[in-house]
């Protein structure tokens, strides 16, 4: 095994983190009932998504470069690159966020043979650039404050450095 795929393996254990965090929090194994929705599920996705990044020294800025310029690419050329489904729950958001998963887990698997049959590398970028693109039109889909979203996990990694460090 590579260095490439190693650094994909630890994506992908982010990536089911993410689930299981989700999973825990609604889990009746829980001593106190969790009442969740689909703004802690985008939460918890792009905390753990951003610590990853810095971990893996992926810089986030780039990726959302890379999403801004496929949004504004001409329609025909992404057509209409990662999509959020319609077929969502309009009254469970946390089960809305787990078919968004299922969603971002099929098109990983979609790049990756894609990737095999093409000769292309299938890495961590592109992990991240497939998950943050999804999440990002999950948010718009919902209309959830992007920039308010991503102050309020900046606060929570602030915290969680200081408490590190005391």
């Amino acid at each position: 095994m590579n260095q490439d795929n190693t650094r994909l393996d630890v994506f992908f254990d982010m990536f089911d983190a993410v689930e299981d965090d989700i999973s825990l929090l609604v889990s009746d194994d829980n001593e106190q009932a969790t009442t969740i929705g689909g703004y802690e599920c985008l939460f918890i996705a792009f905390s753990n998504l951003r610590l990853y990044c810095e971990n893996a020294q992926i810089p986030l800025s780039q990726i959302e470069e890379q999403y801004q310029a496929l949004k504004e690419s001409p329609a025909d050329e992404n057509a209409e690159a990662l999509p959020v489904h319609e077929d969502l729950d309009e009254t469970n958001e946390v089960v809305n966020f787990c078919k968004l998963l299922e969603q971002i887990e099929s098109s990983f698997s979609a790049f990756e043979k894609r990737a095999e049959n093409s000769g292309e590398v299938f890495d961590e970028w592109n992990g991240v650039f497939i998950m943050y693109s999804y999440l990002r039109n999950y948010c718009a889909k919902e209309k959830v404050d992007f920039e308010n979203l991503q102050k309020e996990i900046s606060s929570l990694h602030s915290e969680m450095k200081k408490d590190e460090n005391s």
